[in-house]
């Protein structure tokens, strides 16, 4: 008998990216609000979606964590966002990106196979990381970018989401990587990293608005 996917909570009356990523993670949504306003839900649905199939990843089982990431992929491809907002506004930008809407689904699937197969979970996020940073990238592509900068820059955005998800699990003697892209918010999250108390604002670092600001205008970042 198949399992029954159980959606995730519904966060009632939050229906921007933005609003919700301020209560998930209040240091990144900092940082989102360096990018103009008309593209700052599509980044905070990505890096929530990032956080998202993270924590099912996560899961003490790999059936669990399988079943977890087959309610996104199965909610994104069926339109059926059982009233999960996050599950709702991905697949309206998808009416307008088909190809980057299935690539995200593309990657849940064999992230999937690879946990319930008994594969390693940072091998599942590997892909998971690689996966975000290439619609991350894609977002502020120029279109006179050369492909091969292109792909070690998203290689390079890859690595910073890898960076963050082990600091996260206080895994601090991992690396922080270099980016050589122009990113804001990749940018920002290598300066969050090089002090680890910020990522857990407002907590730890109760000034870190004003400390992130004067970093950007004082191009620290």
């Amino acid at each position: 008998m198949a399992t029954q996917a159980v959606s995730p909570a519904i966060s009632s009356g939050v229906s921007s990216g933005v609003t919700s990523l301020r209560h998930e993670f209040p240091a990144l949504a900092l940082a989102i609000t360096f990018i103009p306003r008309q593209a700052r839900s599509l980044y905070a649905d990505l890096f929530l979606l990032w956080m998202e199939a993270r924590r099912a990843t996560y899961a003490n089982e790999p059936m669990i964590s399988a079943v977890r990431l087959a309610w996104w992929r199965d909610a994104i491809i069926n339109k059926d966002s059982q009233s999960v907002p996050l599950a709702e506004r991905l697949i309206a930008w998808g009416e307008g990106h088909p190809i980057a809407l299935n690539a995200i689904t593309d990657i849940l699937n064999q992230m999937i196979s690879l946990l319930a197969g008994g594969a390693p979970k940072q091998e599942a996020l590997a892909i998971w990381h690689s996966a975000i940073a290439s619609q991350i990238m894609r977002l502020g592509q120029n279109d006179n970018d050369e492909p091969e900068k292109g792909s070690e820059i998203i290689e390079q955005a890859s690595q910073i989401l890898h960076a963050l998800d082990q600091y996260l699990l206080g895994q601090r003697e991992t690396p922080i990587p270099a980016f050589a892209g122009k990113n804001i918010i990749l940018r920002l999250i290598i300066w969050l990293l090089r002090e680890p108390s910020r990522l857990y604002y407002p907590d730890q670092q109760p000034l870190l608005a004003l400390k992130m600001v004067l970093a950007v205008v004082f191009r620290r970042v």
